[in-house]
């Protein structure tokens, strides 16, 4: 494997490490303590915890198949699943569009630690894409 290959996959294993850490705590409180977030009460909190069990873990997978394409030098397809996995962060900025969640300040942080996740893989993805000659795809599989 060439280096420089190698030191993509390192950066983009530390990026989703750091980000499927953060958002598995804050997803894991918001299931929890789901009335301890802003928005829609009452049967609302079904939906919300439906979404977290079907989300979280789906999104999660692509994130990971992502890598796992990358790896295997299939760029275009990573990028697309990285993109799509950013959201998995991005989302839970969200929360503010009700109000102020009343929750912890370590549950608090990871509100923003999903976020800055997001936003790296999506810099990760940025980068990727202008930073690879034209006819990488496939060069390393």
């Amino acid at each position: 494997m060439l280096a420089d290959q190698q030191r993509r996959l390192t950066v983009l294993k530390t990026i989703l490490a750091a980000s499927i850490l953060s958002t598995a705590i804050h997803y894991t409180h918001n299931f929890i303590a789901v009335d301890q977030y802003p928005g829609p009460k009452g049967s609302f909190y079904t939906v919300v915890r439906v979404a977290i069990v079907v989300a979280w873990p789906l999104l999660t997978w692509i994130g990971l198949m992502g890598y796992r394409r990358y790896r295997e030098g299939r760029y275009r397809e990573a990028h697309v699943c990285l993109v799509v996995y950013s959201f998995t962060g991005l989302a839970t900025m969200g929360h503010f569009l009700y109000g102020n969640p009343q929750i912890p300040g370590f549950f608090y942080a990871t509100l923003f630690t999903d976020a800055i996740a997001g936003l790296a893989v999506l810099a990760f993805v940025l980068w990727s894409v202008n930073s690879m000659p034209p006819h990488a795809e496939g060069a390393s599989a």
